[in-house]
């Protein structure tokens, strides 16, 4: 399968673009991210950040040992997306349940 994942608010906290090199990984999305990885699954992260900010931002998922196979930058900002194959984010646990509950069901 092929997941896209926003970034902040997702993967890291939300700070300000002045401080987006000091955004903490949210609990469990790398563990989850890297052993969807692992499991042959296609990562993709898309963010809102600019390209202004795209070394900071590949240096920031090196650091923090991210494994993903393409970053994407420029995702439009909106107040809420809608989306036929969206899974609105509450935790990775809940997340985490969700996304096995897909691939059980493409079995």
């Amino acid at each position: 399968m092929q997941f896209i994942i926003d970034l902040d608010g997702t993967i890291c906290t939300e700070e300000k673009t002045y401080s987006r090199s000091m955004a903490k990984p949210l609990e469990g999305a790398i563990e989850n991210l890297n052993k969807l990885y692992e499991d042959g699954h296609t990562i993709i992260i898309y963010t809102a950040r600019t390209w202004m900010e795209f070394e900071m931002t590949t240096d920031w998922l090196q650091r923090h040992e991210v494994k993903y196979h393409q970053l994407m930058m420029g995702k439009p900002i909106g107040d809420m997306w809608i989306d036929d194959r969206a899974l609105g984010f509450k935790s990775w646990e809940a997340t985490k349940q969700a996304i096995q509950e897909k691939i059980d069901k493409k079995k």
